[in-house]
């Protein structure tokens, strides 16, 4: 799961969640997002960066498969899913974990390849393929 480089730690709502590092492109502000109707209920809207339109979701909301909360977060880390750039909205960059951190076991969490501890912390590893198949399902009743 993880890369020699390791791993971003973020924290979105109460939860942690880890990243690997290789496949972040972008730490960004995130500015208040253009809000566009979208499917996805994690869905804020869309934002610019390096020239084109990214779809913003809420990371946390994304996992638990919930709306993002009243208040916005300031960051965003501008991963892919499915081969499209996205900016996943998180509260916080918490720690940049160079091989440290060990397996404690599995996620029940769609999206997740496993669980961590990180210091002190338990932390959700990101499965991004994982995620990428869960964006790009269509709802129930929706054609694909």
């Amino acid at each position: 799961m993880t890369t020699a480089a390791g791993f971003l730690v973020v924290r979105a709502g109460v939860e942690r969640y880890g990243v690997d590092l290789a496949a972040v492109e972008e730490v960004v502000d995130l500015a208040a997002p253009a809000v566009v109707p979208g499917r996805l209920p994690a869905f804020r809207g869309v934002t610019r960066w390096r020239g084109r339109h990214l779809s913003v979701l809420h990371l946390g909301a994304l996992m638990e498969g919930a709306t993002p909360p009243r208040e916005r977060g300031d960051t965003a880390l501008v991963v892919r899913l499915g081969g499209q750039p996205v900016a996943l909205e998180v509260d916080a960059v918490v720690d940049v974990v160079e091989g440290g951190g060990a397996s404690v076991g599995a996620s029940p969490a769609a999206g997740a390849a496993g669980v961590w501890q990180v210091g002190g912390a338990l932390v959700t590893m990101l499965d991004l393929a994982a995620l990428a198949e869960r964006v790009a399902e269509p709802e129930q009743g929706e054609v694909g």
